[in-house]
């Protein structure tokens, strides 16, 4: 049931950022096609473009986590007793629960904190962009909590089945 809950997540996740990733691209061609024909291109299109890659790195950070995709030095545990890799294993997924916990927390308030203020190109609150950091961390630190700690020596992913 709890990984079902997870990889259904992770799913959505994806299919959200896959959709932002292609609306960026039908953006930029649009504004390669308005450079080139109309002579320039709009204001709002960079600026747009950049919330939206933004946006979808930071929707992808739980799939990727989840799917051991992030940078992680783990050869090392091979060469360490048993119980020291489950210190290890365990110590990281608490590092890395509360650390973007403490993200998601932060930058939520932030986000909120300059509301006031608006874009140069899109002339939105800038509220609307910064929600891509507390919406991606608080998924990670909710995927990483339903989780767990990866307590299996050799599995590189226990989600699979």
């Amino acid at each position: 049931m709890r990984l079902k809950l997870i990889n259904k997540l992770c799913q959505g996740l994806l299919l959200i950022a896959s959709s932002i990733f292609v609306i960026n691209v039908c953006i930029l061609l649009y504004g390669v096609v308005a450079r080139y024909i109309v002579g320039h291109s709009p204001i709002w299109m960079d600026e747009l473009s950049r919330y939206l890659i933004i946006g979808t790195v930071l929707l992808v950070l739980a799939p990727a986590w989840l799917q051991n995709k992030h940078m992680r030095v783990e050869f090392i545990e091979s060469f360490l007793p048993h119980q020291l890799t489950l210190v290890i294993r365990v110590y990281t997924w608490l590092l890395m629960t509360f650390l973007s916990g403490y993200v998601a927390w932060i930058s939520w308030q932030y986000a909120f904190s300059v509301s006031r203020f608006m874009t140069m190109g899109l002339d939105i609150s800038k509220t609307v962009p910064l929600l891509a950091l507390p919406i991606g961390f608080a998924c990670l630190c909710l995927v990483s909590l339903l989780k767990g700690p990866e307590l299996n020596r050799f599995s590189s992913n226990s989600t699979k089945g």
